[in-house]
């Protein structure tokens, strides 16, 4: 079992509890970090017990004792305490937060927000329950894991809640000022740096790790909001929580559709727009048995049906509206695939009507 994760066989992990896990992305930035600030990267990989590519970030859930494995080797060997929070930061300015701010920044205001990166946590862990609670002026956002793995493995727990920091602080600006923090484990060996990091107290061996914030917040309108990718977003995660099969191939093709309608037809804004990076949501479409080109041409065509069958619209309107070149490139793409023109068709379908 521990050949999907990339690691090496040895006494340290061939006995790990794969009750807790964590999304393989977390990872992302170790290596790039680790040897900035002057690691052997084989020597921490060695001492870890996991190879090259576990480093390098996967879709996959990785054993939360593993996970912390790496971390501690990594801080120790590079004698860099705050190894996690400088890690977060590095996540962050690679993009990989992105899911995140991506839920946030789609939503209305921040209480629906942070509902919907829950969501989006709920589909990528195993083990951990994540609630938000609000009890007068003060509301939490907690992650409930086994007591044991945590009090054993405190450097996950800090990276988990130091990269949500910093994902909330890029949406929320300054209005985010956390009232306080509290973690299940004792203070580790560089505390003021994580005080300062967060910029509120913290309190140690408390009975959750949970981030405490002024209630007003989640009432917030966020700025720049799109209620339509929030709507998608939003059933996609429920029905991934629920353990249904989401109809990805569907949710990719109306956003395609929202895409053409602002001049956008490449991957790479649609990507941005949703949890994965260029290639994973190729990857994924492949999952599905589909592309990008064929579901964009499939959209296209449907689309080109509909502004043409008993319509006045010119076609250089729907060439332009499908994001074609120029119209000639659209009537070549529209008689390839029903072998007529975009002109006789529409009267074909004119007649009918």
């Amino acid at each position: 079992m521990l050949e999907k994760f990339g690691l090496l066989m040895s006494p340290e992990t061939s006995e790990v509890d794969v009750n807790a896990q964590m999304w393989g992305h977390y990872l992302v930035g170790t290596a790039e970090l680790f040897e900035e600030l002057g690691g052997d990267l084989s020597s921490l990989l060695a001492e870890a017990g996991c190879s090259d590519s576990f480093l390098q970030g996967s879709s996959n859930l990785i054993p939360y004792p593993i996970v912390a494995r790496v971390l501690e080797v990594a801080s120790r060997q590079v004698n860099c305490p705050d190894f996690v929070l400088r890690l977060a930061n590095k996540r962050h300015a690679m993009g990989y937060t992105r899911d995140g701010i991506l839920y946030a920044r789609a939503a209305k205001t921040f209480e629906s927000a942070i509902h919907g990166i829950c969501g989006h946590l709920r589909s990528r862990s195993l083990g951990a329950t994540y609630t938000i609670e609000s009890v007068g002026a003060i509301s939490s956002f907690a992650r409930l894991l086994g007591m044991q793995e945590n009090t054993r493995h405190p450097l996950p727990t800090l990276l988990f809640f130091a990269s949500f920091h910093a994902t909330i602080k890029d949406v929320l600006g300054d209005k985010w000022a956390p009232s306080s923090i509290s973690f299940t484990f004792r203070d580790p060996d560089f505390t003021e740096h994580l005080t300062r990091y967060f910029g509120c107290p913290i309190q140690w061996n408390a009975e959750q790790d949970a981030v405490f914030f002024p209630s007003a917040l989640l009432s917030y309108e966020l700025p720049g909001r799109d209620d339509a990718t929030h709507e998608l977003l939003s059933d996609y995660l429920t029905s991934l929580h629920l353990s249904e099969t989401p109809d990805f191939v569907e949710i990719i093709k109306t956003m395609i559709q929202k895409n053409l309608a602002v001049g956008r037809c490449d991957i790479d804004s649609l990507a941005l727009r949703l949890p994965y990076c260029t290639r994973t949501l190729q990857r994924k479409l492949g999952e599905y048995g589909s592309s990008y080109g064929e579901l964009l041409k499939d959209t296209r065509f449907e689309l080109a049906e509909n502004l043409l069958a008993g319509t006045d619209n010119p076609l250089t309107y729907v060439a332009q509206h499908l994001c074609y070149q120029d119209l000639s490139a659209f009537s070549k793409a529209f008689k390839n695939h029903y072998g007529v023109s975009p002109t006789v068709w529409k009267q074909r379908h004119t007649l009918r009507d």
